[in-house]
């Protein structure tokens, strides 16, 4: 299960990061997610930093129970 919730994390990341790097230079339609949603058109940017943040928390919560179940 932490292997799926890590990957989620990842693509949660991924998504964020290269949707910003995309759309701050004026990328094209690519595959980010971002850019297929129209209800997300024009919030774009603030959107991949959602899934930035997002994708961290995640990864945080994963690697504190991950932590805890080994202090046991």
């Amino acid at each position: 299960m932490k292997e799926i919730i890590s990957g989620l994390s990842l693509l949660f990341i991924i998504q964020g990061v290269g949707g910003l790097i995309n759309h701050l230079t004026n990328g094209g339609k690519s595959w980010f997610l971002v850019n297929y949603i129209d209800a997300f058109q024009g919030l774009e940017i603030v959107l991949d930093i959602v899934f930035i943040v997002v994708g961290g928390i995640i990864a945080l919560a994963t690697r504190k129970i991950t932590s805890s179940k080994n202090d046991k």
